[in-house]
């Protein structure tokens, strides 16, 4: 073998190990790519996911809140009835009395702060919709409060408060709506 040979030969070794070098590199940073792109994905599947739980728990707590509207306009609102009270609850119109009372048994429905949708005992202080919204964990909820009724030239003014409840699909999205509905009767 001559000298220009052997020289290249020796030529070619070298480069062999760098392009290795070269290769591994491409590789791990192909990796970190894919990785990072993995748990975007991830991150988004989860994102759309809790999106979908929420809106179905949302569309679920209107529902009972047209539930409750259709039965105050049938004229079908009974004091004392499950979830329907005949005087405003005191902490009514405040957020943090109406969220995230489920679990135990309620004592007194009008004053338990919070309150207790969903009663482990004897006593319920909500009413549910008769039919479970596709989707979702349970049925829905909904409290109906007489705040005023007001008689004037032989009719008679009510107004409501209607709040509903729903948890979604999972049971963890929470939505609670409040609507105020005044309804006048004429003998």
């Amino acid at each position: 073998m001559t000298r220009l040979h052997q020289s290249m030969a020796v030529g070619r070794h070298r480069q062999g190990g760098m392009t290795l070098l070269v290769g591994l590199m491409l590789l791990l940073l192909l990796t970190v790519i894919s990785t990072i792109g993995f748990r975007n994905t991830t991150m988004s599947e989860r994102m759309t996911g809790n999106s979908v739980d929420r809106n179905v728990a949302f569309q679920s707590a209107e529902s009972a809140g047209k539930e409750a509207l259709a039965l105050i306009s049938g004229g079908l609102f009974v004091a004392g009835s499950q979830g329907q009270y005949g005087a405003p609850i005191a902490q009514g119109g405040t957020t943090t009395f109406w969220t995230q009372g489920d679990g135990a048994e309620a004592t007194n429905c009008t004053t338990d702060t919070p309150f207790r949708w969903l009663a482990t005992g004897g006593v319920k202080c909500a009413a549910s919709v008769a039919t479970k919204y596709a989707n979702n964990d349970r049925n829905a909820q909904y409290v109906i409060e007489l705040l005023s009724q007001v008689a004037s030239g032989g009719s008679t003014t009510s107004t409501f408060r209607v709040t509903s409840r729903s948890t979604g699909g999972s049971g963890n999205a929470d939505v609670v709506l409040q609507t105020i509905f005044v309804r006048t009767t004429t003998p």
